[in-house]
């Protein structure tokens, strides 16, 4: 038998664009100087506007750049290649994405599948968010169990692990947690336990066309939520006002 190959490094999609911007303003940028603006960045290099953001974030954090509020992104050092290997994870909303093509599929097959036990299980979860929202806490390890119940209830144990992934890839993303800092998460609660209540409810009615509607709804109101933050006077200083679209 010959030996496996190698693993080659997947390259994320805002590393790759961070380093175009970083070739950028190693051309053409003096310290003190502005970026220019996020559409333009996005035309230039052919990507969405949310992988601008992931990427100048990760340049912030790697020291060429700052943001500003309400001004843009700043250059603060020329420095080559700036290192991003120790930035954790993919971008959030690259993450997203992925969870946008797969979530829903998980939600229809769980509307189908979904055992009484499994049922009261989610009822739980629920309970539990409700409970650490009325504490003004964040309810992590609640939404977490939520959509790994939803995974086993799909019939499908290869689901299980990926879903894991997938909502763990989110928190875990170093950008996330960069984003989190800014984020008003307060503002938001309700809006996302109003959605794993849709969810639940159309699992429950075994309604598989609902379940996949009202994950869809959900993970497009993380969206928002993330281009909200990163996006209207909160950290790059550019406004959407087309409402974010990629």
């Amino acid at each position: 038998m010959l030996p496996a190959a190698p693993a080659t490094p997947v390259m994320r999609s805002f590393e790759t664009v961070a380093r175009q911007i970083a070739a950028l303003v190693q051309q053409d940028h003096q310290v003190g100087q502005r970026l220019p603006a996020e559409r333009e960045l996005a035309k230039r290099f052919g990507v969405s506007r949310p992988t601008i953001r992931e990427a100048i974030l990760s340049l912030q954090m790697a020291g060429m750049l700052e943001v500003r509020k309400n001004s843009g992104a700043y250059v603060i050092s020329r420095q080559e290649a700036p290192e991003l290997k120790g930035l954790s994870g993919f971008g959030p909303f690259e993450n997203l994405q992925a969870r946008r093509m797969i979530e829903p599929q998980i939600a229809a097959l769980a509307a189908q599948h979904a055992t009484p036990l499994q049922l009261a299980a989610m009822a739980g979860t629920l309970a539990d968010m409700r409970a650490e929202h009325a504490r003004g806490a964040e309810a992590d390890a609640a939404d977490h169990r939520f959509h790994i119940l939803l995974a086993e209830a799909s019939g499908n144990g290869v689901l299980v692990p990926i879903a894991d992934q997938l909502w763990r890839g989110q928190i875990d993303s170093g950008i996330w947690q960069d984003i989190h800092r800014y984020m008003p998460m307060e503002r938001y609660r309700t809006t996302w336990l109003r959605d794993h209540e849709a969810i639940f409810r159309a699992v429950e009615e075994g309604k598989p066309r609902g379940a996949s509607l009202a994950m869809t709804r959900h993970l497009a109101n993380i969206h928002a939520a993330l281009m909200e933050t990163t996006g209207r006077g909160a950290m790059s200083g550019e406004a959407d006002h087309d409402g974010g679209a990629e």
